[in-house]
């Protein structure tokens, strides 16, 4: 099973969530993306990749929990989101134009105690965004803010694998 991993915006490739990752029994494919220089490109770059590596499920964080989101509708393959960046005014000429969205499953995983990515606006937007898109799950972390902790990161992604029979 491959996995990518996408990570999120000033951040990289985490090692300990890779590492995490490898001991779920997936083979990890996480490119380090340079999204303020390769702005626009990103979608194309990670979609590219995630076609040529034939990849099985996305995992993404943030902003790479928005790309995530799209591909995943894109390309039909399950993904796990955690507090991912989908109603910002910002991220709109971002959104790739699909010539058909899918009805993949989608687990979102929020930290009510994020203060940079609003727990209640992604929910409105997944709900607006979701209306004939039955395959959401919605899980909200009181203990978690926007940075996600190795062990809620293992757990979560281990029930993700779990749900989904993977």
């Amino acid at each position: 099973m491959k996995v990518l991993y996408i990570h999120g915006l000033h951040s990289n490739p985490n090692p300990l969530k890779l590492d995490i990752l490898e001991k779920l029994g997936l083979e990890v494919v996480s490119p380090f993306i340079d999204y303020e220089k390769e702005k626009a490109e990103v979608y194309k770059r990670v979609k590219k990749i995630a076609l040529e590596e034939k990849i099985d499920l996305m995992i993404g964080s943030s902003l790479g929990g928005f790309i995530a989101y799209w591909l995943s509708r894109d390309i039909d393959k399950p993904a796990l989101l955690f507090n991912p960046a989908l109603y910002f005014e910002s991220m709109k000429p971002f959104i790739p134009r699909l010539e058909k969205q899918h009805n993949t499953p989608i687990y979102v995983c929020l930290g009510e105690k994020d203060s940079q990515v609003n727990p209640q606006e992604v929910r409105k937007y997944l709900s607006e965004q979701t209306k004939n898109h039955h395959n959401t799950k919605i899980m909200m972390t009181s203990w978690l803010a926007h940075g996600i902790d190795l062990k809620t990161f293992k757990t979560i992604t281990a029930w993700f694998l779990s749900e989904e029979g993977l």
